[in-house]
């Protein structure tokens, strides 16, 4: 499995550091094309999403992740902005687990 990062510019740095491929998308529209292309690439891809970036995304997010992409939303620059009930239950029921 191949990771990927779509992230603000210091953090697709940073994981450049260690070998790991990312972009920084300009806006919503470049960030939605960016997930697709990760998702459908040829080789397994996890893609780490940062949580700014997510929230441009976050409906393309919740259908990659249902149709069995490994999609994850990771804590930014800044630290985590707030957490998403909503997150936690798609998680469950993506594994198919209910409480």
């Amino acid at each position: 499995m191949v990771p990927f990062i779509i992230a603000e510019e210091e953090i697709v740095i940073g994981f450049g550091l260690i070998g790991v491929k990312g972009i920084t998308p300009a806006g919503p529209d470049a960030a939605r094309r960016e997930l697709e292309n990760a998702v459908s690439a040829k080789e397994a891809r996890m893609v780490l999403v940062t949580e700014r970036i997510a929230d441009w995304i976050r409906p393309q997010i919740r259908n990659a992740i249902l149709a069995g992409a490994m999609v994850q939303v990771i804590p930014g620059f800044g630290g985590r902005i707030e957490k998403r009930v909503d997150e936690e239950a798609l998680l469950l029921s993506a594994l198919g687990i209910k409480l």
